[in-house]
């Protein structure tokens, strides 16, 4: 979490030594999509991401010891400094942010790339491996409204029940969200239970 009294981290604590991370923003969204693989068991998940991470070797091979330090990276890149909830607290758990429901930075990619651009007139392509990821997540939590990934984001959160009284409207939004559609929702079809909910109401409507 960006923080003006402390410096992003760079360095990881065990057994009294200290060990070198990498956690530039392409680094984490790299690691989150190890996270979201289908096609890799939890060991594997564990390496990937460890050897993502870790820059300098630790001199053993422990699987406990790797998820232990994976686990604590993770739970480092998604702190926020809002929204925190007193379950939270009491578990000390944090939101995953490779979960969020409307935005995947790989499929979103070209749509975050402009809303840099356009935004803070920031190339990302020429910070790869240079921007700490706590840089990335502060400038991206805090895009304008007008931004490409942020107006994605609104149509992929707009309730269409909202319009039953538009049916241009109506149409309009059911069409970014089709076109907007993130693939790890096609398989729950939700876009489609949510647009034949509301045209259903305007075609009753109609009739009447």
């Amino acid at each position: 979490m960006f923080s003006f009294t402390k410096r992003p981290e760079k360095t990881i604590q065990l057994a009294n030594r200290e060990y070198r991370i990498n956690l530039a923003f392409d680094v984490v969204i790299s690691a989150f999509g190890v996270l979201d693989s289908e096609e890799l068991d939890d060991e594997n998940k564990i390496k990937q991401c460890f050897d993502l991470f870790i820059i300098d070797d630790l001199g053993f091979d422990s699987l406990a010891v790797k998820s232990d330090i994976v686990s604590s990276i993770f739970q480092y890149v998604n702190e926020q400094p809002y929204g925190h909830t007193d379950n939270d607290e009491e578990t000390g758990s944090e939101p995953a942010d490779n979960f969020h429901s409307d935005f995947d930075y790989e499929q979103d990619a070209g749509a975050i790339y402009a809303s840099f651009l356009n935004f803070y007139h920031i190339d990302l392509n020429q910070m790869i491996g240079r921007m700490h990821w706590d840089e990335f997540k502060a400038l991206f939590d805090n895009l304008g409204a007008e931004t490409p990934i942020q107006k994605i984001r609104q149509y992929r959160g707009d309730d269409l029940t909202r319009y039953k009284d538009d049916a241009e409207r109506a149409q309009f939004i059911s069409s970014q969200q089709f076109y907007y559609q993130l693939d790890k929702d096609k398989g729950n079809d939700m876009f489609s239970g949510n647009a034949s909910s509301v045209f259903g109401m305007l075609f009753e409507e109609g009739k009447e």
